[in-house]
């Protein structure tokens, strides 16, 4: 006969009356519960304690943040570590690793991400253009690091940084002077 289960169904007994119910001398296996806290002994009567398992909350918000210095290099570790390895397949992780390493990296490195301002993307993305990467490894590459900076506030690990858009201009969204309806 299975005590635990007999002593949670009692909740409260003498020895005496668990061993006539069980039919058996229990005390070894009342010792084990014992030792175990499942039950406990208190004024002469043998007690089940029930675990009642605990949920606690915390509260954060974006002021209470501790807002020391992210450094580049730190938050392109832990955006790869904690979201690429975890959220993506293999190829999108190695992509991404591709991306961070030869074409953002060099450019923001010693930098701390709080500190990057719209001038600074706009340096990074004229030094892209200058070493002629492909339209669509362009826009990759300033939607990754975009994508870095989000994940960052997201996370709680920086509470401002600067936010930008990635749109391709073709035609029917290009601004131009012919665009502008002039009226009489």
């Amino acid at each position: 006969m299975n005590i635990e289960k007999l002593a949670k169904r009692l909740r409260e007994f003498t020895l005496d009356e668990i061993e006539m119910i069980a039919e058996t001398d229990v005390e070894t296996e009342l010792e084990q519960l014992l030792n175990k806290g499942k039950i406990a002994f208190e004024q002469g009567r043998y007690k089940y304690v029930e675990k009642v398992e605990t949920i606690d909350y915390a509260i954060f918000s974006a002021e209470a943040l501790n807002d020391a210095p992210l450094n580049f290099e730190t938050a392109v570790k832990f955006f790869l570590e904690k979201y690429a390895k975890t959220a993506c397949t293999k190829r999108t992780y190695e992509t991404y690793e591709s991306i961070f390493r030869i074409n953002i990296l060099p450019f923001f490195r010693g930098k701390i991400v709080q500190e990057i301002t719209m001038d600074d993307i706009k340096a990074f993305y004229a030094s892209c253009k200058t070493r002629n990467l492909g339209h669509r490894r362009l826009k990759n590459t300033l939607t990754q690091l975009n994508q870095l900076l989000k994940y960052c506030k997201s996370q709680g690990l920086v509470s401002k940084c600067c936010s930008f858009q990635v749109k391709r201009l073709n035609v029917k969204n290009e601004f131009s002077m012919n665009r502008i309806i002039f009226e009489d």
